[in-house]
């Protein structure tokens, strides 16, 4: 069907997505640019018809898992010294920028690609949250960062600990509402999905580090956060840790089957982006969990100095 300029795509078994006018002048000049398409490809709708679970789950595993590790890597590394700290910042203030970018032209579009990208919209403003927090740029006044004894834990020592990254939570609660915000009531929510479900599983393991696991970690931190470590718990494994990994697990099912049995490629496609992330956030739990060191990031390691 045609109509004042405007095409759309009918496939049988499939709710259209929001109609969108052709861009012209500038505003395709900013989606070629933002969404780095081709000229031709900017209004394309791509349907998935030869897309298999399997291509998904492939392309999806690799999408997650290669920002997830870089990005983590990447934060480790660049607290070097102050100058790489600041690199980093610029880096990720110009990435939260372009993700919310991303996220915005990409909210109308179910598709496949638009999936991807409103993924790494979503994820490169939570890399900034990240950023801004590990590079000590935003870690609330002195007075919360104080180096303290260790204790068991409690409700009194719990609300300590919340304090002690209060500025860390505003600058992640602002990432979610902004992804909320642009994507309320649109065809794409990818983004939005991606930074909750990413500060949930860091809700998880940050209250599982507090009650206790065996492998917390120490000695990541960078000079300027070691105080951090006063609020981790015993090296023994709590009731919680099976507790969330179980929960974790019956999610990841959940979005699995959802990724199978999907009505669009694009729902399809967002819900094995979502499935990796869930799988991932197993994975980091029962790392926790174990009394193992896995050298994933010590090339990144290395050059920090650490």
């Amino acid at each position: 069907m045609s109509g004042a300029g405007v095409e759309t795509v009918r496939v049988p078994g499939v709710v259209p997505s929001r109609v969108v006018p052709p861009l012209t002048g500038w505003r395709q000049r900013l989606h070629i640019l933002v969404r780095a398409r081709h000229p031709d490809m900017v209004q394309t709708t791509d349907i998935a018809t030869r897309e298999t679970t399997m291509r998904v789950a492939v392309r999806s595993f690799l999408v997650v898992v290669a920002f997830w590790w870089s990005t983590t890597g990447i934060v480790f590394a660049l607290e070097r010294n102050p100058t790489t700290r600041l690199l980093g910042l610029i880096v990720a203030s110009a990435l939260a920028v372009w993700g919310a970018a991303l996220v915005y032209l990409e909210r109308d579009r179910d598709t496949p690609s638009a999936a991807r990208r409103s993924f790494l919209g979503g994820a490169f403003l939570w890399t900034w949250a990240q950023v801004t927090f590990y590079g000590a740029w935003i870690i609330g006044p002195e007075s919360l960062r104080l180096h303290i004894p260790a204790q068991p834990p409690s409700w009194g020592f719990a609300v300590q600990a919340v304090l002690s990254m209060f500025w860390y939570q505003l600058v992640m609660l602002a990432v979610l509402a902004t992804t909320a915000v642009i994507t309320h009531k649109r065809a794409n929510r990818v983004g939005w999905w991606t930074a909750a479900l990413f500060w949930c599983v860091h809700q998880i393991a940050s209250i599982n580090i507090f009650l206790g696991v065996e492998n917390s970690g120490r000695g990541f931190f960078p000079e300027t956060l070691v105080f951090l470590e006063s609020y981790f718990g015993p090296a023994v494994n709590s009731w919680f840790l099976p507790f969330t990994i179980a929960c974790v697990i019956a999610y990841t099912l959940y979005t699995a089957l959802f990724a199978i049995r999907g009505r669009t490629p694009g729902y399809r496609q967002a819900m094995m982006l979502l499935t990796v992330i869930g799988v991932l956030s197993v994975l980091e739990l029962a790392v926790l969990g174990a009394p193992i060191q896995l050298p994933l990031w010590e090339a990144f390691l290395a050059v920090r100095g650490y």
